[in-house]
């Protein structure tokens, strides 16, 4: 079942926040505030679009000093 947001009255502003979530500029829950759709709606209407999941850079939560934790337990 799709959302009301997804309606073709919509279509415009959920374009470009899915288009700005892709790109990494909105998070996740900003993009299920603005638009009402659910995580599952969301990759749904990504893959319509061809639209990328957004990369998301691990270096800003896995530092050096969580690097070192994790080659005392695992290395």
């Amino acid at each position: 079942m799709e959302t009301a947001v997804v309606a073709d009255t919509a279509r415009p502003q959920l374009e470009q926040l899915l288009a700005a979530y892709s790109e990494g500029r909105i998070s996740r829950r900003e993009l299920e505030q603005s638009s009402g759709l659910w995580f599952g709606e969301i990759l749904k209407e990504l893959a319509r679009r061809g639209l990328p999941l957004p990369r998301v850079d691990s270096r800003l939560h896995f530092n050096e000093a969580q690097r070192n934790l994790f080659e005392r337990v695992f290395g």
